[in-house]
């Protein structure tokens, strides 16, 4: 095999072998390690690279808790023959010194294997990231041909090997899942199955290898046995660990049921790391001289009494890096995985639960509050939550307490750098990296081993390859991490320096900035005031366009896109590499969409207060609010949200929600009435879309309030059904009606007539939707009558979706709906038709017009496997289930209530259960399931919440509970009613779905998984 470049290559040096039986060779010449204790010396050594190990950490190795009384001499012994062996093959390098307590051994560059393992593999993954992936794939082939069996094989493991052994049998595991992941991606997936039901069996709980199984299968047309491969994996899980599935599992199967587009084109081709960290964003690159720290963070999150533990310390410590570290070691023991919320860009502590609802994906119910939605969220689910970043908004942490008692199964993460001071929380300090001892003369291999200085020598190769630690520079290495005191931030940018200085001018230029620029408070902890320093030196360097660029960055919440920068900022492509190089920005590119720029936040602190004293701050900030009023006009608007690539355009306007937020913010500072209400206005669709009214009423309500609100009505009356509609949503009713009116009387006095015509649609939705069709009807006709004078196509649609609504239950519905369909189709408003349809539907189920109603439902589901959005899917998997019961497809409705009721309790979605229960109860009674039925029934109706009944609950009453009662029994059917009836909305949901959880004849137990 052909020396990797940059590694030594002498046929005299050292090879040391320890992914598979551990052996070193020289040459053809292998060294004589002796029996499994040298051996594991050895290896021990080996794997230390370069480091001191002190003589009792050696032997509580070796050994173990209960060493022999001559345990030491025992150690010397297997070290003098070790270096004798070493001796009689010449080695060059590799020799076994003693060193301060304890031995070393001289491991140079390229000359283990598992460093060959981490750089090809290394290079595979960068293949991948930038899309060449059969040249990704081969590297993880000669990554893995690299292994020649079980890792640290033939030696005695204790504490440390094994450890060690575990980790890398880890990420081989995980080398060999990518690239099956990427032969799935490139149509290989007719090899793969032999290999993937082998890896299933060797690992039964690895639930990503059984997502990549049943895809494999799916896409081999053996769509039955991936769906058993899920009921496989369902029932490993449930009866060995007490567990469900993980949600990633959960949506494939679902996206199999209903043959999903993305099961044609999976993602597979996503970075490593993202694709199995699930939530969890990835790490640039590795973390130094954590291990201890990941791994007593790891167990106390695994301690059940553990429910928040806050990771506490000064800014550019690595608190964030070491949350996710440790989360990814422990996520696959929460049922529901790990999560991360950023509060860095949040304002006020007020704003703090709906930066939870965003980043958890959580749909805010009409008559809610985004902290009584993320609480219904949460109740049951065994998640661990990643809250970073809460220093600046700590009076939100007793709304973290809250949601502690309310979710009995959750844990919460969190990092400060002050302590959140609530009842429960416990804390672990996050020290800075450990320091070399100041010394007249420095030992080179010694100081390789410090972590502080190999995170300094690691981030100056990625900048200057060519960077070795020599005896010349390492006092002024040890010099540079001292005075930063060990913070990994503040090494970071000093490295990134190496470029274009050489350690000992960067010490120099690092004691002149922390002599003569300014630093923090005087009463700020001793490292917060030298990372300003660092900073502030940093910064001096910069040249004056770059010292700008970073200044003006502050402008941006969330980052920005390169384009972006560019054209707000009017910088360019240089200065934004140039910052990228010397880690003030960070960044790169991403899958499908746009590459994109940030600060990290200590970094963004500091570019603020330079920003809020640079003389073209206005200036700025007026160019970033047209930029992103022009990108929420072009992305936001109703005709491309309800378009065919809504998807498209709601990812844009997902990534820049933070930016579009200050702007609107800002436009709100200055008192721009008619800036705020255009901003307020290409929001509306997407606020509604997304399911933020809370976010839409606080802030239309704000806009339409400054001075001048009243001089721009077209924007106004925009501004007032957003208003309107955020204030239904959150259950307002009485207060919504009469805002919808203002915008209906500002626009007659418009006189144009689509904004007329939008108006009256608008009300003719609600109107039909009250229940008052006849109201409804003659503001439809008016809204088509302007829309038809406006030559509007997408008006003329949605005013003939609204005279479908309110179509009457006879023949002339299906004439309305045929006749706004083909409108909508013809505009593009592919929401709105799968929402026809939808509607269409459950009408035509309640006048008993089964097969309209399965024509409708057809058409609704052909438009909804093309949208991702769970709620229509849910909505229309109980029309299906109504539908189908209803035509004696009895087994068909049953997998819909299912499906129906599954994501129901996914999504926490209380308001929606009824039908799936009363559904399978229909199912349960036809089947003859008589006492289930009545459980099922009663849960039903204790969870009505006061909603009238209406012509398809008679129906299913009449045909078929009735007769299931009759049959029971009154009393025994009674009985068994008043059990369902005493069922939580989780359990009735749960022994709905045949989960033992949820049966009343089961004792309840502990679900936190193991």
């Amino acid at each position: 095999m052909a020396a990797v470049s940059g590694m030594a290559d002498s046929s005299r040096q050292l090879r040391i072998e320890l992914l598979g039986p551990v052996e070193a060779w020289v040459g053809d010449q292998r060294v004589g390690l002796g029996g499994q204790r040298p051996r594991a010396l050895f290896a021990f050594l080996a794997l230390m690279s370069g480091r001191v190990v002190t003589s009792e950490d050696l032997i509580d190795e070796l050994w173990g808790e209960q060493p022999p009384a001559r345990a030491r001499d025992s150690l010397q012994m297997h070290v003098s023959r070790l270096r004798k062996a070493l001796t009689l093959v010449g080695a060059e390098g590799g020799g076994l010194i003693s060193q301060a307590g304890g031995y070393v051994l001289d491991v140079r560059p390229g000359q283990r294997d598992v460093d060959r393992w981490q750089q090809t593999l290394g290079q595979a993954r960068r293949a991948r990231a930038i899309g060449e992936f059969a040249a990704a794939r081969a590297g993880i082939d000669d990554a893995l041909r690299l292994w020649r069996g079980q890792a640290l094989g033939g030696v005695a493991a204790h504490e440390v090997l094994a450890g060690e052994r575990a980790r890398l049998e880890e990420e081989r595991l995980g080398a060999i899942i990518e690239g099956i992941e990427l032969d799935l991606g490139l149509g290989r997936h007719a090899g793969l199955l032999g290999q993937l039901e082998a890896l299933v069996i060797a690992h039964p709980f690895k639930e990503r290898l059984v997502e990549l199984q049943m895809l494999a299968l799916y896409r081999a047309g053996r769509q039955a046995d991936a769906l058993a491969a899920f009921h496989a994996a369902r029932t490993r899980l449930v009866e060995e660990l007490g567990i469900e599935p993980g949600q990633p599992l959960r949506e494939r199967y679902n996206d199999m049921l209903r043959h999903a587009d993305t099961l044609d084109a999976d993602p597979t081709f996503a970075s490593p790391v993202a694709a199995g960290g699930r939530g969890l964003p990835a790490l640039p690159n590795r973390t130094i001289g954590r291990k201890r720290d990941v791994d007593a963070i790891g167990a106390r999150l695994r301690v059940r009494s553990v429910r928040l533990l806050t990771l506490v310390g000064p800014g550019g410590v690595g608190k964030t890096r070491l949350a996710l570290e440790a989360a990814r070691r422990v996520e696959h023991d929460f049922t529901d995985g790990a999560r991360l919320v950023s509060l860095a860009s949040v304002q006020r502590a007020d704003d703090v639960p709906a930066a939870i609802v965003r980043a958890l994906g959580i749909i805010v119910f009409s008559g809610e509050s985004a902290y009584e939605a993320i609480e219904r969220f949460l109740t049951r689910k065994h998640l661990l939550l990643i809250v970073d970043n809460c220093e600046h908004v700590l009076t939100a942490a007793r709304s973290l307490g809250g949601l502690l008692e309310a979710s009995p199964a959750l844990t919460i993460l969190a990092t400060s750098r002050q302590p959140l001071a609530i009842h429960g929380e416990e804390r672990y300090p996050v020290s800075p990296l450990t320091l070399p001892r100041p010394a007249a003369r420095y030992d080179v291999e010694a100081l390789g081993g410090v972590d502080a200085v190999v995170l300094f020598c690691e981030r100056a190769r990625a900048r200057d390859p060519t960077f070795d630690l020599d005896a010349l520079e390492a006092p002024y290495v040890a010099e540079i991490c001292r005075r930063v005191d060990g913070l990994p931030l503040a090494i970071e940018l000093a490295a990134a320096r190496c470029g274009l200085l050489s350690p000992s001018e960067i010490a120099e230029r690092l004691d002149t900035a922390l002599g003569t620029l300014g630093t923090g408070a005087l009463d700020a902890p001793a490292r917060q005031q030298t990372l300003r320093a660092t900073i502030d030196w940093s910064h001096e360097l910069l040249s004056d366009d770059e010292k700008q660029c970073f200044a003006d960055f502050a402008v941006f919440a969330g980052g920005a896109t390169v384009s972006a920068a560019e054209t707000i900022m009017k910088t360019g492509l240089d200065t934004l590499d140039g910052l990228l190089a010397k880690n003030l920005l960070v960044g790169g590119p991403r899958t499908h969409m746009p590459a994109r720029l940030g600060m990290l936040e200590t970094i963004r602190a500091y570019a603020s207060e330079r920003f809020a004293v640079s003389p073209g701050r206005d200036a700025v900030c007026e160019s970033h609010f047209h930029y992103y009023l022009a990108l929420a006009e072009g992305h936001g608007s109703e005709r491309v949200l309800w378009g065919a690539d809504r998807k498209h355009h709601r990812a844009h306007v997902d990534d820049e929600i933070d930016n579009l937020h200050a702007a609107l913010g800002w436009a709100v500072r200055r008192e721009s009435a008619r800036q705020a209400l255009a901003m307020c206005a290409a929001l509306r669709s997407y606020w509604a879309l997304q399911g933020r009214p809370a976010e839409a009423v606080a802030w239309v309500q704000t806009a339409l309030n400054l001075p001048d609100g009243g001089e721009y009505p077209v924007l106004r009356v925009e501004a007032l059904e957003a208003l309107a509609f955020g204030l239904r949503q959150l259950g307002r009713t009485d207060d919504a009606t009469p805002v919808l009116a203002e915008a209906e009387a500002v626009a007659r006095d418009l006189d144009d007539p689509a904004i007329v015509s939008a108006a009256l649609e608008r009300r003719a939705v609600r109107e039909a939707m009250d229940g008052r069709p006849c109201a409804a009807e003659a503001l439809a006709d008016e809204a088509l009558d302007h829309a038809t004078i406006a030559k509007d196509d997408w008006a003329i649609a949605n005013a003939a979706f609204a005279r479908a609504l309110a179509a009457p239950p006879t023949p002339e519905l299906r004439q309305r709906v045929d006749q706004a369909a083909s409108l909508l189709h013809k505009a593009g408003n592919i929401f709105r038709l799968s929402s026809l349809y939808s509607s269409a539907a459950y009408g035509a189920i309640c006048n008993g017009s089964e097969s309209d109603a399965k024509e409708f439902i057809d058409a609704a589901l052909r438009i909804a496997r093309d949208d991702d959005h769970p709620f229509t899917w849910m909505g229309i998997q109980g029309n299906l289930g109504l539908s189908a019961l209803l035509t004696g497809d009895v087994e068909a409705a049953h997998h819909a209530f299912h499906t129906e009721l599954a994501l129901c309790r996914e999504l926490a979605a209380r308001p929606y259960d009824i039908e799936g229960l009363r559904g399978l109860a229909a199912v349960a009674a036809h089947r003859g399931e008589a006492d289930r039925a009545a459980r099922l029934l009663g849960a039903a109706t204790a969870h009505r919440r006061g909603q009238p009944e209406d012509p398809v609950d008679a129906k299913l009453d009449a045909t078929f509970y009735e007769a299931a009662r009759t049959l029971h029994g009154a009393a025994a059917w009674t009985a068994a009613s008043r059990e369902g009836r005493a069922l939580s909305f989780e359990d009735a949901i749960a022994y709905a779905l045949d989960d033992p959880r949820g049966d009343p004849r089961t004792e309840p137990h502990d679900n936190r998984g193991t």
